[in-house]
């Protein structure tokens, strides 16, 4: 079975362009920063759908996470990225808003990441192989998971949510 590497771009801690890499040295090394995005969808009470991801994930596997998450392919920037992960993820289609780009870097990754909102009422059809559930939560129910360790949250939905609680528009 011959699979296409995926390539990213490789950036600065400015986010300047200076290579290129595929997902697996991206991956086996955190020393190449590369870029990701977070979408937060909303429904109408201001809650934000989390997703569990996969457990056959290769980073994070069964963690909860953003509604959709993902890497900025090489070719395409942030909001195509975020249009396309949006609808593979989650199968919705909807004007984004952009909160702002924040650096998430963890022993497991270095990731520079632009965090989008959308409303969405529902339907929601996740993707099985990228999501095993998924659920709304309001903020403060958020802040109690993360607070309690009951949930295992992916290191970068920290970040993400924490910059989310610092930009948005929204009230707890």
């Amino acid at each position: 079975m011959n699979v296409m590497a995926e390539f990213f771009y490789v950036v600065d801690e400015n986010d300047n362009v200076i290579g290129r890499a595929t997902r697996e040295e991206c991956h086996k090394s955190n020393r190449r920063i590369h870029r990701s995005v977070y979408i937060f969808v909303m429904n109408s009470r201001d809650e934000i759908f989390l997703q569990r991801r996969s457990r056959t994930k290769d980073l994070y596997g069964g963690y909860y996470t953003g509604s959709a998450t993902g890497h900025v392919d090489y070719g395409e920037d942030y909001d195509e990225a975020a249009q396309r992960e949006l609808k593979e993820e989650l199968g919705i289609e909807a004007p984004l808003t952009k909160v702002c780009k924040f650096k998430s870097f963890s022993n497991i990754e270095r990731e520079i990441s632009v965090l989008y909102t959308c409303h969405h009422n529902g339907p929601i059809g996740f993707s099985e192989k990228e999501v095993s559930e998924g659920i709304f939560m309001s903020l403060n129910q958020i802040k109690e998971e993360l607070g309690s360790g009951r949930k295992r949250f992916a290191y970068g939905f920290k970040v993400a949510f924490e910059k989310f609680l610092k930009n948005a528009k929204v009230t707890a």
